[in-house]
């Protein structure tokens, strides 16, 4: 059986006892330490809300500063939301920040409804409006990317540098919609675990794995995403759950309970490579959990 790959995802959240510079270094820092314990990757998520308590809103600004901060270890987003951007920009940046640091730099696509005053302010339309044009810049970007030689040829557009490195490309979301676009457009796929081990869902990623063999000659990559409350005492993981309002809406559990699930899962799906987003919102204790995941895993 192949070994574990795990990386690490961050949303930006902290606890609130933190100001706005010490929650936005320690994004940094933890991106720093999770290279130091062994995680391979490291992805931000994209989030505009009205909250003043936000670390960052669009990870695309971010990306190259952690790739600075850390040496081997890939960057990206999980994912950007497409919808309030323009592709041409987002291919360009991502062109070169690969092409600065190569093979690092992973590019994700997320298809959420942003709040109206943001795709207001971004793109001049409604939220509703915008949010309809996601797979025609999803499209867009990939086509940037992906036809270099032809937007020189015929239109006399460059992405610098010419023939520069290109970033990975990822779907995000479990969805048949999420499924078809990664199989139309030869992306990645980024799926959600879910704690039921259903056959109709291990048949569906199976279906899709032969589907894209057939039309793109190679196989897929597939990374899932495993997300809770994480910590290594379980009555700690309880109270941190409760204390966030979140026993609702996470998983929480020490660490073995989230090893033994994340070898089940591989077990039963076959998949390898991980991302974990644990949601304690106190640096101090998150670090605690993931330490002692990352090191159990290492032995399997």
């Amino acid at each position: 059986m192949e070994p574990i790959r795990i990386g690490l995802i961050d949303f930006g959240q902290r606890a609130s006892h933190l100001n706005s510079m010490l929650k936005l270094q320690n994004v940094i820092d933890y991106a720093i330490a999770g290279e130091k314990l062994g995680f391979d990757k490291f992805w931000l998520g994209e989030h505009h809300m009205p909250k003043t308590s936000l670390t960052y809103s669009n990870p695309t600004n971010l990306i190259p500063i952690l790739a600075t901060h850390t040496k081997n270890m890939s960057i990206g987003t999980a994912g950007t939301l497409i919808c309030i951007h323009n592709p041409y920009h987002v291919a360009s940046s991502y062109k070169l920040y690969n092409s600065i640091f190569p093979n690092r730099i992973e590019l994700g696509f997320a298809n959420g409804m942003p709040y109206q005053n943001i795709a207001l302010y971004s793109t001049g339309k409604k939220n509703e409006d915008a949010y309809l044009e996601f797979d025609k810049k999803v499209t867009e970007t990939v086509s940037f990317l992906r036809n270099e030689e032809d937007f020189y040829r015929n239109d006399g557009v460059v992405l610098p540098p010419y023939k520069g490195f290109l970033p990975e490309l990822w779907t995000l979301g479990s969805s048949d919609n999420s499924f078809r676009r990664a199989l139309s457009l030869g992306t990645n796929l980024c799926i959600w675990t879910s704690r039921e081990f259903s056959i109709e869902q291990k048949d569906k990623l199976d279906k899709f794995r032969q589907q894209f063999f057939e039309l793109h000659k190679r196989f897929p990559q597939i990374r899932s995403v495993v997300t809770g409350i994480c910590h290594p005492s379980s009555g700690t993981a309880k109270r941190i759950a409760m204390s966030q309002q979140y026993e609702d809406k996470l998983p929480y559990g020490d660490v073995n309970s989230f090893y033994d699930f994340i070898q089940q899962y591989r077990s039963f799906f076959g998949l390898h490579d991980f991302m974990f987003f644990n949601g304690i919102l106190d640096p101090k204790y998150r670090m605690q959990g993931v330490r002692q995941l990352k090191s159990l895993l290492a032995k399997s």
